[in-house]
Parts: structure tokens; sequence; C-alpha cells
């Protein structure tokens, strides 16, 4: 979260078509999403600032995805993963808050939209707690 009480958003992708659902939904509740759609897009990123919840596909212009668990852990983000299926996709949970949740269940479009509602209102009390 920034100085301003923004909650920061890492969508990680080709193109931002397969986050307009979610970009749509979290820009409505007033977070920042930001987009990075190549290995070196993503790198500066993380290096300019730290993101709340970082939303990813495996796969970006010819690179992967799979070293964003290791290097968020510990961190404050949550990272989930989209999951291709026949029509849409899952969202798979890899990081809540830093802390691995490995073994957790894939989330449907539904569920995912509930959860990231939840983290995006847990993410605000945490940062106001702190403030206080």
């Amino acid at each position: 979260m920034d100085e301003k009480g923004t909650v920061e958003i890492l969508l990680v992708g080709d193109g931002p078509q397969v986050f307009s659902l979610s970009r749509e939904q979290l820009e409505s509740r007033g977070c920042r999403c930001h987009f990075a759609r190549s290995q070196r897009g993503l790198e500066e990123l993380l290096n300019q600032k730290q993101f709340d919840i970082v939303l990813t596909i495996h796969r970006i212009e010819g690179s992967s995805t799979d070293w964003l668990g290791a290097a968020l852990s510990g961190s404050r983000t949550t990272l989930f993963y989209a999951l291709p299926v026949e029509v849409g996709c899952w969202w798979v949970p890899v990081l809540r808050v830093g802390t691995e949740c490995f073994g957790d269940p894939a989330l449907r479009p539904r569920e995912f939209s509930d959860v990231l509602n939840d983290i995006v209102h847990e993410i605000r009390t945490t940062a106001a707690k702190t403030v206080s």
C-alpha cells in the first residue's frame, strides 16, 4: 500500500485481456494497477515499488515467471498464478502476504473475485491499524 492508502497491484502477462475482469474489479475498489508484459518490465517494476498483490501467468514473452514465488516470499505480497482452462482461467494461490500457501485449491473466477475483495479489505484494515 502506498503512502496515500492505495493498494498497489502488479499484473504480469502477454496482454491485458487476461486480467480485464480482475483489473476492472480492482480499479473500482480504488486499487492502482500496473502492467508488465516482459521479464525486463517485470524486474523494473519490482525494483521500483512494493506491490500488495501480483497476478501473473506462467510465461511472458518467452520467459517464465516461476521465480516470482521465491523472489516475493517473506514480503508482504500476495501472489496468484492464472491457470488456463477450457474457458477462462482458474487462479492458483502461491503466496498470501509473503507466506507460501502451496496446497490451497485453485479458485474459479467467482471464488477468486470474492477472495480478491477480501484480500484488498484485509490490506486496508491492516494498514489502518498500523497508522493508528
